[in-house]
């Protein structure tokens, strides 16, 4: 005769890996949607001396690829009530949108405001007519932000759900051959 204390685990376990593939792919779509973003959105040329409304999200001065280098501009934003220095984009980060290469040249802040901006780069050499686009902010912060969230975690959440879910079912199978009586 079987045992009648060691039954498997009941099926309201089972909602547990569930609710983390069903996690998993949350994360995971919002992470594709954050790059699909990211990737269809395009550059516009900045006419120097113009006005430009600037989101919350900010934004990324570029220039043409192959022309000044980004490490001898230094950028700034002049707003209604304050002038704010841009950030150096570290290293060399290039962009491609099928039609042009584009170099990243600076980033606005963080907490940057939203509001009207007039942009101006200046280089080393005091020169200022250097072509400017206006494009998507990167943050190497946010990128990684964005693989540890919307990459790694949801490939983790699902890989536990799975060997979960095997666990549970094999707990469950030996605990029904135990609990049927032999004869």
């Amino acid at each position: 005769m079987g045992k009648s204390g060691e039954a498997g685990p009941s099926r309201p376990w089972f909602i547990l890996p569930g609710i983390m593939v069903l996690a998993a792919v949350f994360l995971g779509g919002s992470g594709f949607a954050s790059f699909l973003h990211f990737v269809r959105s395009d550059f516009s040329a900045y006419q120097p001396d113009s006005s430009i409304s600037v989101t919350r999200d900010g934004f990324t001065l570029w220039t043409e690829d192959g022309g000044i280098g980004a490490a001898e501009l230094r950028c700034t934003a002049t707003g209604p009530n304050a002038v704010v220095q841009l950030r150096p984009v570290a290293g060399r980060t290039t962009f491609s949108n099928g039609r042009d290469a584009f170099e990243a040249i600076a980033s606005t802040p963080e907490d940057f405001p939203a509001g009207q901006y007039v942009i101006s780069c200046v280089s080393a050499s005091g020169q200022a007519n250097v072509p400017l686009y206006v494009g998507p902010r990167i943050d190497l912060a946010a990128v990684g932000r964005l693989v540890a969230f919307n990459i790694v975690a949801p490939l983790l959440l699902g890989v536990c759900a799975i060997v979960l879910s095997v666990i549970l079912a094999v707990m469950r199978y030996r605990g029904h051959r135990i609990t049927t009586p032999t004869v």
